[in-house]
């Protein structure tokens, strides 16, 4: 049935100041859009924010993240209720933003950009467009061995998500700054992301709705694969676990540059480094490597060890076997926890943090240093917001908001004394720094 006139705004005048307040709206944006195409823009832009090989420029990355947030809010309010429908179950939750954060956004997104990016990434298009940039769909089909009337519409979708760009009196595709990172030999790994997320995970999600109910106590991976074993367990037992490691330890490479530069880790340049829950050990190998001073506890002793350039300064004795929920922790002035807490409901984390405030030793550079997301809403949130739902998906822990992790602190011992915005963090990662 169609909707009647009574559905619609009252009066004339109120339909024409609306018409009047978009169209004004529409014609300061087209100058915005004309303003940033520019060529002297455009390089400005892909300096400060788009250039893998470099963290975004301070000002400029928060005043830009401040735009997206205003133009999401507007895109809410204008966008057709069946297209933002359609953007859930069949295409991609997408606005402007930033190369990695784009990257991780499709990679999680929804089921047809999602897969689109999988198949890309697998018949390795951003490499061939790298080796021979300009090359039209015919061309890219023959070169990947793929269908050219099946790989056209996925192209078609991927450039219009913000990947590739398209030359179309030409009709060929070159990369852009977001699918160079997608190029199997890119130092930031991203594709490992891609080929992680957009299959195991993705096949995770379908046990969501049934992980809501009332009185159920698998998680959705439990569902979906239909097991007791915990998410890396069951990981292990089919050889997918190495994966899940190349992509974590890819990511962590990929954000070092911006968790180095934005938290005073010279301010313990001198102190021993307990890395609790340490993983692989590739923050402590990038402290090491960026403060000749620092020493640390967490594959740095065999000869092709990742970190032997940095084993000299990692003794035996200090890599140290443990359970940080039992207790008790080893002493020292300094802690990290790195994407850990992240995995634990509340009672645990309280726990945990308990106990390494009981085993601080306390002196003026002490410090519990915790790398985790800060769940926030808007559309620069959004990762973040990915983030929570997949923690309850996979390991029933859960991302929080700065009042939630202040309360945690305070009441297991410890006070936030600052939070720190990490660049090129992909949810963004914050630092919450705990004395």
């Amino acid at each position: 049935m169609a909707p009647s006139d009574s559905n619609m705004p009252n009066g004339t005048s109120d339909r024409t100041n609306t018409v009047e307040k978009l169209t004004s709206l529409k014609e300061a944006l087209s100058d915005l859009i004309s303003t940033l195409k520019e060529p002297a823009t455009q390089v400005e832009l892909n300096a400060t924010l788009h250039d893998p090989e470099a963290l975004p420029h301070r000002e400029i990355g928060t005043i830009a993240a401040q735009v997206v947030d205003i133009l999401e809010d507007a895109k809410h309010m204008l966008q057709p209720s069946q297209l933002v429908l359609a953007d859930h179950f069949m295409g991609l939750f997408l606005s402007l933003s930033f190369t990695k954060s784009l990257l991780i956004c499709l990679a999680l997104g929804y089921y047809l950009s999602s897969k689109s990016l999988v198949a890309v990434v697998s018949f390795k298009i951003p490499d061939i467009l790298g080796q021979r940039p300009g090359l039209t769909v015919s061309q890219l089909a023959e070169s990947a061995g793929a269908r050219e009337d099946r790989l056209r519409p996925v192209m078609r979708l991927l450039y219009n998500n913000g990947l590739f760009v398209y030359d179309a009196a030409s009709d060929t595709y070159t990369n852009n700054s977001r699918s160079n990172l997608l190029k199997s030999d890119h130092w930031t790994q991203w594709h490992t992301w891609v080929e992680l997320y957009a299959t195991e995970f993705y096949d995770m999600a379908r046990g969501i709705p049934d992980s809501l109910r009332t009185g159920s106590t698998r998680t959705a991976a439990q569902i979906n694969y239909d097991t007791d074993d915990d998410i890396f367990t069951y990981f292990q037992k089919r050889g997918w676990l190495p994966r899940v490691h190349r992509a974590f330890n890819a990511s962590q490479i990929a954000q070092a540059a911006g968790i180095l530069a934005d938290y005073p880790w010279h301010d313990v340049a001198d102190r021993v480094i307990l890395d609790i829950g340490g993983g692989g050990g590739a923050l402590l190998a990038s402290l090491l490597r960026e403060y000749p001073t620092n020493h640390t506890r967490p594959f740095f002793h065999s000869d092709d060890g990742q970190f032997s350039d940095v084993g000299d300064r990692v003794s035996a004795e200090d890599l140290i076997a443990g359970d940080f929920l039992a207790g008790p922790i080893p002493r020292y002035e300094v802690y990290v926890m790195k994407w850990c807490l992240h995995n634990w409901l509340d009672p645990d984390v309280k726990r945990i943090l308990q106990n390494i405030r009981d085993a601080i030793v306390v002196q003026e550079k002490s410090r519990l240093v915790v790398l985790d997301a800060v769940l926030q809403d808007g559309a620069m949130g959004r990762l973040a917001q990915y983030g929570d739902v997949q923690m309850l998906m996979t390991a029933k822990g859960r991302e929080r908001t700065e009042k939630e992790w202040r309360q945690l602190a305070e009441t297991s011992g410890w006070k936030v004394q600052s939070i720190y915005i990490l660049r090129n963090a992909w949810a963004p990662k914050t630092v919450w720094d705990a004395i």
